[in-house]
């Protein structure tokens, strides 16, 4: 049985969706942004990706460069779901990485035919990537934590997304360099990583919220006794305390 990862930020959408293809005999995950696609693909390998394109935090046209930039998942075939008035953007700047597309408001058999159809040509090997292929990848993970650091909000709502995006592009360099170890760009880029993975986490300490507010505040409900009206905006009197 072939698993899709549905990648849709609307839920009844994903919902709908993703009924549609288990009905139809495939097994289904699902993601609700374009961060949690990539976790479910490092953790699941799926046989196929479904990408919507404009979601947020990292719309799907980046999802799919990433994927397709990865050794390890460049063969996953992907398939957009984009809107009429996305076509445009579809072609300019993904559609040469993704292997279809599938236009909203979708038709049930359109969708499923497509999906079946690229599973059937899908042609997923291991095969073993060049030290160049995985420096592109870890270059391409260090563009990406450029979009997060651009957000004024970068080391209070993206650290998790931003350290593991530094993790993800050092082991990069690190599978480079044990396949040639002179690669003079990935020793560069990793030892550059290194330093500035070191500063950003020292960084993070500095603006972690308080420890009690991220434990209790939402969780099943509860709100946190020391800020029962929620989260504070500014940095939390009570952290020295945890």
């Amino acid at each position: 049985m072939s698993t899709v990862l549905v990648v849709e930020d609307s839920r009844s959408q994903r919902e709908c969706i993703s009924h549609q293809l288990r009905c139809s005999g495939l097994n289904v995950i699902q993601a609700s942004d374009g961060v949690e696609a990539l976790d479910k693909i490092e953790r699941n390998y799926p046989d196929l990706v479904l990408l919507d394109i404009v979601m947020p935090q990292m719309d799907g046209c980046h999802v799919c460069r990433l994927i397709k930039a990865n050794p390890e998942t460049r063969n996953i075939p992907v398939v957009f779901l984009t809107g009429k008035g996305q076509r445009l953007a579809l072609f300019s700047r993904a559609i040469d990485r993704a292997e279809a597309y599938v236009s909203k408001p979708w038709q049930p058999r359109e969708l499923l035919a497509t999906i079946k159809k690229v599973l059937l040509n899908a042609n997923i090997k291991f095969d073993r990537a060049s030290a160049d292929a995985w420096t592109e990848y870890g270059m391409l993970n260090l563009s990406t934590i450029e979009l997060y650091q651009s957000s004024a909000e970068a080391w209070t709502k993206y650290s998790a997304q931003i350290i593991k995006l530094y993790d993800t592009s050092l082991a990069a360099f690190e599978q480079a360099l044990a396949i040639q170890p002179t690669h003079s760009n990935a020793n560069k880029y990793r030892n550059k990583v290194q330093k500035i993975r070191t500063i950003s986490l020292k960084k993070l300490q500095k603006n972690q919220p308080c420890k009690v507010c991220n434990y209790y505040y939402g969780k099943d409900g509860i709100n946190c006794a020391v800020h029962p009206a929620g989260r504070p905006q500014e940095l939390c009197r009570d952290r020295k305390f945890n």
